[in-house]
């Protein structure tokens, strides 16, 4: 299951590392609109996680980084944008010089290939991680902590169908279910497919 969200996004990443600014500025636009359009199916999602908390006994300063609302979804959408808005990295020029011969050499910013991300239960953070990871040509595999699989899903859902609808492929996001310590061990291990962990 895992190896296939590897193989996924690798094939993903090899379209959007070519994409120019405008197709990845629109895919970040159009996932900040989508986030307002199911704004009620992610904070229903995100009630079942916040239920789960509680029964599981989390601290409320726990459940407050994990529960959503309206306002916190309104902020995310903001984000997207934002980065829509920033300045594409990717063909940057970073330096350069010119040789005695004539030859210019330049170092150039470019997308690193697929991004795996392990964080712990704050939604918002799969929302950030997949836009910065998407403005910068690179395919993300997402894994957060079991706390907030309910909303990493529903968000995850609703970005990967915005970036298809932009015209990218939506394997560029891809959320790993698996919040087990062995599904994160073998996500460590797939270098095969995952460029930067």
């Amino acid at each position: 299951m895992i190896h296939d969200i590897g193989k996924k996004a690798k094939e993903a990443e090899r379209v959007l590392s070519t994409a120019n600014t405008e197709m990845k500025n629109r895919a970040l636009y159009t996932i900040a609109d989508a986030l307002m359009i199911n704004a009620e199916q992610i904070l229903a999602a995100n009630m079942k996680d916040v239920r789960a908390a509680r029964v599981r006994g989390l601290k409320e300063t726990l459940i407050d980084r994990l529960m959503l609302n309206r306002a916190r979804i309104e902020s995310m959408a903001k984000a997207a944008a934002d980065v829509a808005a920033a300045d594409d990295p990717v063909g940057r020029v970073l330096s350069g010089s010119v040789r005695p011969n004539g030859l210019k050499i330049e170092k150039v910013a470019v997308p690193l290939g697929v991004v795996a991300v392990i964080y712990e239960a704050r939604p918002n953070v799969t929302l950030d991680a997949a836009v910065l990871c998407l403005k910068s040509g690179n395919a993300a595999i997402l894994r957060g902590g079991k706390e907030a699989i309910y909303s990493n899903m529903a968000i995850a859902s609703v970005m990967r169908e915005a970036v298809s609808r932009a015209g990218l492929p939506a394997d560029c996001i891809q959320l790993v279910e698996d919040t087990s310590h062995e599904g994160a061990a073998e996500l460590m291990k797939m270098n095969e497919y995952v460029d930067v962990i």
